[in-house]
Parts: structure tokens; C-alpha cells; sequence
């Protein structure tokens, strides 16, 4: 009976760990959530237009998560149905209230499938900065900030590096809901 006990301590003790691991040390910029409804009624801008889409040149090969990024932030916004318009600089003009996003990769780094199956958590953490700036058609500052998200590296492993391949998308959805936030009139 005593081993028993023993052998119950030692598995609570693991699982423990074992969920304290899982779960801890992802970082994202927290947004302010708010309601669609309510943004509805109190909506300032009609279009977003997502204008400059750059990276520090430090930045390795940005390319492919900027576009991912920039889509996943197009398609989350053009699903709630909020705006006239949701797309890329075209160089058109717009009659309604239109909001411009810039924004600028400032950190990047995707661990790959094979470091990550060799390394596992060890390879350390994938991370994604972006600087974005909301403004309005006259040119002025809406509002600015930087954006963080970083994957925990030991989720990454069990998820055999897809939370990692997935953060520029994610970012898109947190580009989307920072979007969101800040496009009422109150």
C-alpha cells in the first residue's frame, strides 16, 4: 500500500509538470476584445486598406509570413463583415472613411520541422513581431503598436512544429482583432 501511495504522488507530481510545461510561456499582445455588434454600430471607417506590408532588414527571408500574415488578416476581417472593403493597396481612391494599415516585421524567426524533430523544445521558440500603424485617409496617427506573438516551444513539439508554421496566420487574426478594436467611433 505504501509503494502504491508513492506511485500516486510521483504521477500527480509528473502530470503536474507535465501540464505546467504545456501550458506555459506562450506570449501574445493582448487586443481588446469587443463585440461585432457593437463595432457595427459605432463604425468610423468603411474600407480597410492594408497599404505597406515591409520587415527590418535583419529580417530573414520574410517574404511568405508578411503574405500569410497580410491574407489571414484580409480574410478574418472580410468575415466579419464589418467594412465596404478589405484589400490590398491598389492606389485607388475611396469616397467613404477609409483606414490604412502599415505595418513592419520587426522579428521573425520560424524553428523548422527538422530542427524542431531533432532539437524538440530545445530548438527554442518561433517568434513574430510586427510594428503596425492605423491611419486614417488625411495621414493621421489613429494608433500604433507593436505586436508580439511566440508559440510555446513545448506545445510546438507535441504539435510537431504546426504552432510554429501557424504563427503568421495567427498574426494575421491578431492583426485583424487589433483592427477591429480600434475602427469605432467612440
Amino acid at each position: 500500500m505504501k509503494g502504491m501511495t508513492r506511485k500516486n504522488v510521483i504521477g500527480f507530481i509528473l502530470s503536474a509538470v507535465f501540464i505546467f510545461v504545456m501550458t506555459a510561456c506562450a506570449v501574445r499582445t493582448q487586443v481588446e476584445q469587443v463585440s461585432v455588434d457593437q463595432v457595427r454600430q459605432t463604425l468610423k471607417y468603411q474600407n480597410i486598406v492594408f497599404r505597406n506590408f515591409t520587415a527590418n532588414p535583419d529580417v530573414k527571408a520574410p517574404e511568405g509570413p508578411l503574405m500569410e500574415c497580410r491574407t489571414s488578416a484580409i480574410n478574418y476581417l472580410e468575415l466579419k463583415s464589418l467594412f465596404k472593403a478589405v484589400e490590398k493597396d491598389s492606389g485607388k481612391s475611396y469616397d467613404e472613411p477609409t483606414l490604412y494599415v502599415d505595418v513592419n516585421v520587426t522579428s521573425l524567426r520560424i524553428v523548422s520541422g527538422a530542427a524542431r524533430f531533432w532539437g524538440g523544445a530545445f530548438a527554442g521558440r518561433s517568434n513574430m513581431n510586427i510594428d503596425v500603424k492605423l491611419i486614417d485617409a488625411d495621414g493621421n496617427l489613429v494608433v500604433e503598436k507593436e505586436l508580439k506573438g511566440a508559440p510555446n516551444a513545448f506545445a510546438s513539439t507535441w504539435s510537431f512544429s504546426r504552432t510554429d508554421h501557424s504563427l503568421p496566420q495567427k498574426m494575421g487574426f491578431l492583426l485583424g482583432d487589433f483592427i477591429i478594436a480600434h475602427v469605432s467611433g467612440q
